[in-house]
């Protein structure tokens, strides 16, 4: 059985802080963007790996003592993320949920390759929301998936992505609507 390293942080508002240059170092490969701020819902990974026995403000906390109110659909997801080997960067306070690089992009010289979006069974998206979503991602060379978490905790991701109109939708769609203006 290894022995977990001691991470010591302190609780910042909504993030954690290093506290000290050994919790900084132990860091220093895992937090390449910003080796100093750390997420409630990495701070969770950490713990959840093992690797860390985690300090908030010189106590040793759990999982559940750093996720914030309604984390823990994020952490699910993030965590199938980093399983499945991508780096992945919680957002907060923003229209997306996560940021996440390909298995072989480097976080510090690439940019992210998808944007995730996690939507809960029975909770949905309004249309212009996703539209805005899809064309910000496009727009900037990115991916939008959507990540599904069902009631039972089955999660499944979409992609969703716009589509050109060919010839051939545009003549089915005027086919239809003066279809439509006829009646019967």
């Amino acid at each position: 059985m290894r022995s977990a390293k001691i991470l010591r942080v302190k609780s910042v508002g909504d993030f954690y802080i290093i506290e000290d240059e050994l919790s900084r170092l132990l860091l220093n490969d895992k937090r390449p963007l910003d080796p100093d701020k750390i997420d409630p819902i990495e701070l969770a990974y950490l713990i959840y790996i093992g690797d860390f026995k985690v300090y908030v403000d010189g106590r040793q906390v759990s999982i559940s003592d750093v996720l914030h109110s309604g984390d823990l659909e994020r952490f699910m997801v993030y965590l199938d993320l980093r399983n499945r080997g991508l780096y992945v960067k919680p957002v907060r306070d923003g229209k997306i949920d996560m940021l996440v690089w390909d298995k072989k992009k480097n976080a510090l010289s690439s940019n992210p390759q998808y944007m995730i979006k996690i939507l809960d069974e029975g909770r949905g998206i309004k249309t212009t929301e996703l539209l805005e979503l899809t064309d910000y991602a496009e727009r900037n060379r990115m991916k939008l998936i959507l990540a599904l978490l069902s009631s039972e905790g089955t999660l499944t991701y979409y992609r969703a992505f716009t589509i050109e109109p060919t010839q051939r939708d545009a003549e089915w769609l005027r086919v239809r609507q003066v279809g439509e203006l006829k009646g019967p």
